[in-house]
């Protein structure tokens, strides 16, 4: 069978896997500028497993594939899975873990540490509120920053940690396993061997965007991918634990103000680490909305978390010879020092492209985002030829990644072609309260379509009934841009509790369509936190009923 075409779909991988990214076979492409570009795979490695009787570990055979994803994380799982319903051969190729960044390093370990952090604090917090004192006693808090002593939360860490290994091994056995794949009908390609392309040679992991702090080569650092690993957060707890040193005694710096950066900030300050929080912009969360930054920061300021903004790192240096806990200094620009006990870059992640060879077959690739340049159909420079997910250097979430690797496939297999990239897509940093946002703030809503064409409404969380129930201390708002004439939705900030929920209901709104208004006429329970969108909506319909008064009341005594 002729191969229709092929796409490139790999999600980043870890900067400590700097080593080539290998298939355990070689896949060739058909010579540049061909009409119908084939993939085709020469097997002979035995980590090679295929579903079809005639197995890819002979070395004798090529076999020749509809389509051949290279990346099993989000974009080329769906990717391979949506091509195998419409029966069409699919190889999945992996150098790593099947499953990708979400599953084993990033969405599903981070959120449940974040639970448990939130538990940790709200135990704490309903302490202060309805129980004795304040939950700062010596001896009951280990230092006044929660109720839980050390051992408590010791405990709490272990589980945890049991938990989130747990729930990984769950979703991939479920889901991604190559048990589960090969049920499909798909031929894997898994792990590591020497390269032997012809056109397409040693594809690289990502790498993270830290090139310019001197010194990071020769300290141990965190990211949130080796956080769970052996010497990560984890580890060094109990490390901490056996030189008799309390949970707020360990000190971590984080590097970056990111989503990531945020949500790991606060995640550690709750479980008891004493964190300060470096960000190179001149506020938190920098491409959303600026109440937002503000109100984050605010909330950050009274968990006890350091924040220093608009300073970047330039260099760090371990301070003695210590293996356990040795302190690490960080340089600011300003020459100030921050000592730490452990160190955590969360300063974002670029396609590690370079050594792909995509050149080769003249693939182009963005030299600012150093992402691989496709059109709004996913298709590269090179006919045939498709990318999705982080490689594109695109915005780097599970769920347009997966988005993405869909509609690619189906413009690869069948006939018309959709949209595969998109201006507005929702996205939900985790903290507590939740900042999610999709669509334009008010700043590019002003740029785009001018400052009188716009209109805002704005509700703070101490308007909200949900939220005075809950004992909220009133950081945290509903923003909502839209058309002032023809009351379109352009974009939505919430913080508050499920924000990420709130802004789904707004992103539907817009797809259909919907004028702002029209929400007030949809029932939502009280007290909810949605309800507040529908007494945000009915707020701009009684401003339009107002400026329609006089027409109103000449109707009326027609009789209208």
């Amino acid at each position: 069978m002729k191969a229709l075409t092929s796409i490139v779909a790999y999600n980043l991988l870890s900067v400590h896997r700097l080593d080539a990214f290998a298939p355990p076979y070689p896949l060739s492409l058909s010579p540049r500028n061909a009409i119908k570009p084939r993939w085709k795979t020469t097997p002979n490695y035995a980590t090679t497993t295929s579903s079809s009787s005639s197995s890819l570990s002979s070395s004798s055979s090529a076999t020749t594939y509809d389509l051949v994803v290279i990346g099993g994380g989000s974009s080329g799982l769906t990717a391979a899975k949506f091509a195998r319903t419409f029966g069409k051969t699919v190889c999945l190729v992996e150098c790593s873990r099947i499953g990708g960044d979400c599953t084993w390093t990033g969405c599903v370990p981070s959120k449940t540490l974040l639970h448990a952090a939130k538990r940790a604090w709200t135990w704490r917090k309903m302490n202060e509120r309805y129980g004795e004192g304040d939950g700062d006693d010596e001896d009951v808090s280990g230092g006044g920053r929660g109720i839980m002593n050390d051992a408590c939360m010791l405990r709490m860490l272990r589980n945890v940690k049991m938990y989130v290994d747990a729930n990984r091994e769950r979703i991939y056995e479920e889901d991604d396993s190559p048990k589960v794949l090969r049920g499909l009908g798909m031929d894997l390609a898994l792990g590591r061997a020497p390269v032997r392309w012809r056109t397409l040679r040693d594809p690289s992991p990502g790498r993270y965007m830290f090139d310019r702090i001197r010194g990071l080569d020769d300290v141990p650092f965190w990211t949130y991918e080796n956080l769970w690993d052996e010497g990560g957060f984890f580890d060094a707890v109990e490390r901490n634990h056996m030189r008799g040193r309390r949970m707020s005694e360990m000190r971590v710096i984080v590097v970056g103000g990111g989503p990531v950066g945020c949500e790991l900030s606060q995640s550690l300050s709750r479980l008891g680490c004493s964190v300060v929080l470096i960000c190179g912009s001149a506020r938190l969360l920098p491409n959303g909305e600026m109440e937002a930054s503000a109100e984050l920061k605010r909330v950050f300021k009274n968990e006890g978390i350091d924040v220093i903004c608009d300073q970047r790192v330039v260099s760090v240096v371990s301070l003695d010879g210590e293996t356990v806990n040795r302190s690490i200094m960080a340089t600011l620009e300003s020459h100030e020092p921050i000592i730490g006990d452990h160190i955590l870059i969360a300063t974002g992640r670029v396609p590690n492209v370079e050594r792909m060879g995509l050149d080769d077959i003249g693939v182009k690739i963005n030299p600012v985002t150093n992402g691989i340049i496709v059109d709004e159909k996913l298709q590269t420079s090179v006919k045939g030829v498709y990318a999705a997910g982080d490689c594109t250097g695109d915005r780097q979430f599970t769920h347009y990644a997966g988005f993405q690797g869909a509609i690619a496939a189906r413009n690869i297999l069948l006939p018309l072609k959709d949209t595969g990239v998109l201006s507005e897509v929702p996205s939900t940093t985790f903290t507590d309260p939740e900042v999610a946002s999709f669509g334009l703030t008010e700043q590019a809503a002003s740029d785009k379509y001018g400052e009188e064409a716009i209109s805002i409404s704005f509700r703070p969380l101490s308007k909200i009934d949900r939220a005075i129930c809950e004992g909220s201390d009133g950081l945290g708002f509903i923003k909502i841009v839209y058309k002032t004439k023809s009351r379109q939705i352009l974009g939505a900030t919430v913080m508050a509790p499920s924000a990420g929920e709130l802004v789904s209901e707004l992103t539907a709104i817009q797809a259909a369509k919907m004028p702002l208004d029209k929400l007030a006429t949809v029932m939502h329970s009280y007290p909810s936190y949605s309800i507040a969108l529908q007494q945000m909506a009915a707020e701009v319909y009684y401003d339009k009923l107002k400026k329609n008064q006089s027409l109103y009341d000449v109707l009326k005594r027609a009789g209208l």
